[in-house]
């Protein structure tokens, strides 16, 4: 089946874009990173795009398709051509484009990712210590912590946040919010004051910043829920 891809392109340095129509031959169970190898080796060498591992591990496939963040690797293109439609597929949002549909996810993503100090800080080797916040960790508590554990660092949420979008500055985004809730729950880290503090937590850009549009759980490719996360810290922080 022919399937039109209704593709964003843009040459290094360049300050504008354009756009590229490709009609590619697609078999069923081919998803959109398939037909990306093949508007590559059929039509034009130098497209470019960004994936790694292929099995929704990794996240470097994540682009938007018709408007939304998704992994190439995990969608399958026919559902998406179902009575002729045109597949339109654009790079994440939120960062600025390197090459066609790689961005640069250290313009903000990764920055945003090590604010949090997204490492255990140790003061102490003795794993039976328990400290007395995870006293707090209901059930509910913990299937969001287990939850958070699953994210792949894709960035589909940051691509995807409306409050990221409308204030670059303003929001850390729900990974970065999502990490923080890991952290924060666990009984080794010797930083918790630090998490809870106005410089993280409590701060202007963290988690209180969140807008609740919940586009980040919509998009997520493992339901990691970022939205949960930033919900239950709001509830156990007060903000300084």
């Amino acid at each position: 089946m022919k399937v039109r891809f209704d593709v964003f392109r843009k040459k290094p340095g360049a300050s504008d874009s354009y756009r590229q129509i490709f009609e590619v031959d697609i078999q069923p169970g081919q998803d959109i990173l398939d037909a990306f190898y093949k508007i590559q080796e059929e039509h034009d060498p130098s497209f470019a795009f960004r994936y790694s591992c292929r099995g929704a591990i990794c996240g470097s496939c994540a682009v938007r398709i018709n408007g939304t963040a998704m992994l190439a690797c995990k969608t399958q293109v026919l559902p998406l051509a179902s009575e002729g439609k045109t597949i339109v597929v654009d790079p994440m949002g939120n960062m600025p484009v390197i090459k066609d549909l790689v961005t640069d996810l250290d313009d903000g993503f990764w920055p945003a990712y090590h604010s949090v100090r997204p490492y255990l800080v140790r003061t102490e080797d003795k794993h039976e210590a328990r400290l007395t916040w995870t006293d707090k960790i209901t059930p509910r508590n913990m299937d969001q912590l287990v939850r958070s554990e699953d994210c792949i660092k894709c960035a589909a949420c940051f691509s995807d946040c409306p409050k990221r979008a409308k204030e670059p500055t303003g929001f850390i985004g729900p990974q970065a919010c999502l990490q923080l809730y890991k952290f924060y729950w666990d009984p080794r880290d010797s930083d918790h004051p630090w998490r809870m503090g106005p410089d993280c937590g409590a701060s202007a850009t963290g988690p209180f910043a969140c807008d609740g549009y919940g586009n980040c759980v919509r998009v997520c490719p493992k339901e990691c829920r970022p939205l949960m996360a930033i919900n239950i810290i709001r509830r156990d922080i007060k903000p300084k």
